[in-house]
């Protein structure tokens, strides 16, 4: 009994071992992704950024915002806050304001 009982002991750890040491890398799209919605999240958490109308898309750290503002200063603070999202590499802008 004893030693059946280490022998399952033995082949679940080792199973154990064994997935641990095949965990896959995390994609960098999945980087990407979450670091567009950290970003969009920092939008919509501003005053001054209806970040509503304004669309983040990320590949290899580079942040695309895209939408339309309400001005100039609204399109400024949109990119100021992309840019101190940790992650960021870059910001593009592809907004458009409404005046």
């Amino acid at each position: 009994m004893r030693r059946i009982l280490a022998a399952v002991m033995l082949e679940l750890m080792l199973a154990g071992c064994a997935g641990s040491v095949s965990t896959p890398r995390v994609a960098p799209a999945t980087d990407d992704q979450s670091l567009a919605v950290r970003v969009r999240t920092a939008l919509l958490n501003d005053r001054v950024v209806r970040g509503n109308e304004i669309t983040v898309a990320a590949q290899g750290g580079v942040v695309v915002l895209s939408g339309q503002v309400h001005g100039t200063e609204e399109a400024e603070a949109a990119i100021a806050i992309a840019r101190r999202v940790e992650g960021v590499k870059d910001v593009r802008s592809e907004l458009q304001t409404n005046r």
